[in-house]
């Protein structure tokens, strides 16, 4: 693959989609940062991608929490000196349960993985090009 000199972080990236993006992008040429909370699969993801010639790096941290999404977002545009692409992939139910049965720390928890996830990565990715 030819380096195109761009770089992507994908969150969410250790499996399915999210892999399968960063896989994507990277057969693009770009250098992509994979984002989960499953350090191992994380790092077996890496070694994957290194084996067909692509370029990535892997940042273990929870996309929930304000401070971490910011910490290593801006490790990651500081050591890369940009961040191209931002797939906020990371999401999910936690589990299936009726709404009349949720809890709401259930239902805060849903929300804070799927869209409180979204407005800390674009925040904090806002002051790399």
């Amino acid at each position: 693959m030819k380096a195109n000199g761009k770089v992507a972080v994908v969150t969410g990236a250790t499996g399915g989609i999210g892999f399968e993006v960063a896989k994507r992008l990277g057969k693009d040429g770009y250098t992509v940062v994979l984002n989960g909370i499953e350090d191992e699969a994380g790092a077996q993801r890496v070694k994957e991608l290194a084996k067909e010639g692509i370029t990535a790096e892997y940042y273990g941290f929870d996309v929930t929490n304000d401070e971490a999404v910011t910490s290593n977002i801006k490790a990651i545009g500081e050591k890369y000196g940009r961040i191209d692409v931002l797939v906020n992939n990371a999401g999910g139910l936690g589990g299936r349960s009726r709404f009349e049965e949720m809890t709401t720390e259930f239902y805060r928890k849903v929300m804070a993985l799927n869209l409180d996830s979204v407005f800390f990565c674009f925040k904090s990715s806002h002051s790399f090009p």
